[in-house]
C-alpha cells in the first residue's frame, strides 16, 4: 500500500511540476509577444494633424469639442487584440490597419464602439493565451497615445470576460487614469454598466451643435462562463436611457444625439426582418441605407443580427429593452443615430421610424476564424458633423479606401468576402 501511494505521489508531483512548466513558460511567451508588440505600436509617428482639435472639460461637466467647420469622428469596432504570443501577427496586422486608417482620416475623435480587445484563452477562442484585459487594454491605449489622436471607448462584451482579471469599473478607470493624455474618457454616469459618456459638440458661440452619447451596452445576463460560451447578452438597462433623457432635460440641445454603443438594439432586428418580408424594399416603418443583406434569408428567421437580449426567444426583438421607447419617437426623440458593432463582417445601415441603425466595420483579425485574409468587409465608419448640426456616415474600407497592404503580415483576399450572404447589396 504504502509503495502505491508512493507512485501516485509521484505521479501528482510530476504532474504540479508540469502544470507549473506550462505556467511559467506561457507567462515568459506573453512577455515576449507584449515587449514585441509595444515596440511596434512606439515605431509609429504621430499623426500629422494641421490643427488638432483639442477636446476639453465644458461648463457642463462633459468633454467638449469646439470647432466651426466639420467635425470628424471615426468609429473603430472590434479590434479585437488578443494580447499573446498566439495572436502577436494578427494584432500586429490590427495595429498597422488602425494606424495607416488614422494617419490619413486625421479625424478629430476615435469611438472604439467594444471588443477592442480579445484576452481569452487560444485554445477554441482562438485568442492570445492571456487572461489579463487590463495588460491587453492598456497595449489599445498605446496606439492612440502614440499616434496622438483624441479616442474615448464603449465597452463591449468581449472587454471583460468571466475568466478576465480585471472588472468592468476597474478598467473604466485605467482608461481615466491621467497617464493616457489622448484618452477624453469619462464614466459619466454613476449607475447601471460603465462606458457612459456624454461628449458635446459645440460651435464658438458656446452652442451645442450636436450631443454624442456612448453608452455600456453590457456583456452577458450574468457573471457566468456558460452565459460567455452562449452568446447570453444583456441590454441597455432603463436607468441608462433615464440617464440620458434627463441629461437632455438639462442640457436642451436645438438637435437630436448620435448614439455609439456595441450590441445593437432589438429594433435592428424588427427593421431586418419588415425589409426582408418586403422583399428589401422600403416599408412604412423602414428604410434600406446601404450595406449587407442576404436577399435569400427567410424572412421569418430574421437575419445575423445579433442584438442585444437575443437570446430571450420568449420576447419580441422590440422589447427585451427600452432603450427606444424612452429615447425614440415614442418617448422623448431624441435619437438621431445609433451606431455600433458586434458582427464584423456586417455593414448594414438601415432607417427605422426615423432612426438610423447602423453597423460600422470591423477590424478583427483573431475572432472569426479566417477573417484575417478577406479585406472587403474590414475598415471603419466615418461620421461627419456640420457646424448646423447636420451628418452623414460612411463606411471606408481599410485596403481599398486607406490603401493598406494586402500583403502585409498576412495576404488578404480582395475577390471574395468571408461571409458571402452577407457581401454589400447593389442596391
Amino acid at each position: 500500500m504504502k509503495k502505491v501511494l508512493k507512485v501516485i505521489g509521484k505521479i501528482l508531483l510530476g504532474i504540479l511540476i508540469l502544470i507549473l512548466a506550462v505556467v511559467i513558460i506561457h507567462t515568459a511567451c506573453t512577455g515576449v509577444a507584449q515587449i514585441i508588440l509595444r515596440s511596434y505600436i512606439k515605431s509609429y509617428e504621430p499623426v500629422a494633424y494641421d490643427k488638432q482639435l483639442v477636446p476639453e472639460m465644458g461648463k457642463e461637466g462633459f468633454y467638449t469639442i469646439t470647432s466651426d467647420k466639420d467635425i470628424k469622428i471615426m468609429q473603430l469596432n472590434d479590434l479585437h487584440i488578443g494580447g499573446g504570443l498566439a495572436t502577436l501577427k494578427k494584432d500586429k496586422k490590427t495595429v498597422y490597419e488602425v494606424a495607416t486608417m488614422i494617419s490619413q482620416e486625421k479625424p478629430d475623435l476615435v469611438i472604439l464602439n467594444g471588443d477592442s480587445i480579445f484576452a481569452v484563452p487560444d485554445v477554441m477562442f482562438r485568442g492570445g493565451g492571456t487572461l489579463n484585459n487590463k495588460m491587453v487594454s492598456q497595449e489599445v491605449a498605446l496606439i492612440f497615445e502614440s499616434l496622438q489622436c483624441y479616442y474615448t471607448i464603449a465597452f463591449g462584451n468581449h472587454d471583460t470576460e468571466a475568466f478576465d482579471y480585471t472588472n468592468r469599473a476597474k478598467l473604466g478607470q485605467m482608461y481615466m487614469n491621467e497617464k493616457y493624455e489622448y484618452c477624453i474618457f469619462n464614466s459619466d454616469f454613476d449607475g447601471y454598466g460603465v462606458t457612459n459618456q456624454c461628449i458635446l459638440l459645440k460651435n464658438t458661440k458656446g452652442d451645442i451643435t450636436k450631443p454624442l452619447f456612448v453608452i455600456d451596452s453590457n456583456d452577458y445576463i450574468d457573471n457566468s462562463i456558460a452565459s460567455s460560451i452562449n452568446w447570453r447578452y444583456d441590454v441597455i438597462h432603463d436607468e441608462q436611457a433615464e440617464w440620458v433623457k434627463d441629461t437632455l432635460a438639462t442640457l436642451k440641445p436645438d438637435s437630436k444625439s448620435l448614439f455609439f454603443f456595441h450590441i445593437p438594439i432589438g429594433e435592428f432586428e424588427t427593421a431586418y426582418r419588415e425589409l426582408a418580408k418586403n422583399d428589401f424594399r422600403d416599408t412604412e416603418n423602414t428604410k434600406y441605407i446601404e450595406g449587407v443583406w442576404d436577399e435569400q434569408v427567410d424572412p421569418n428567421m430574421g437575419g445575423r443580427i445579433w442584438y442585444g437580449g437575443c437570446c430571450q426567444t420568449d420576447k419580441d426583438p422590440n422589447d427585451v429593452d427600452n432603450f427606444f421607447e424612452i429615447l425614440g419617437p415614442d418617448g422623448i426623440d431624441a435619437i438621431d443615430a445609433c451606431f455600433f458593432g458586434h458582427d464584423h463582417v456586417n455593414n448594414a445601415v438601415v432607417e427605422y421610424r426615423g432612426v438610423t441603425l447602423g453597423y460600422g466595420y470591423s477590424l478583427d483579425n483573431t475572432a472569426y476564424a479566417g477573417i484575417a485574409g478577406y479585406g472587403l468587409q474590414r475598415g471603419a465608419m466615418v461620421i461627419t458633423v456640420k457646424p448646423d448640426g447636420t451628418w452623414s456616415q460612411v463606411h471606408k474600407n481599410a485596403y481599398t479606401d486607406y490603401g493598406c497592404d494586402t500583403d502585409a503580415f498576412i495576404h488578404v483576399n480582395l475577390d471574395d468576402y468571408l461571409y458571402p450572404d452577407f457581401a454589400p447589396a447593389n442596391k
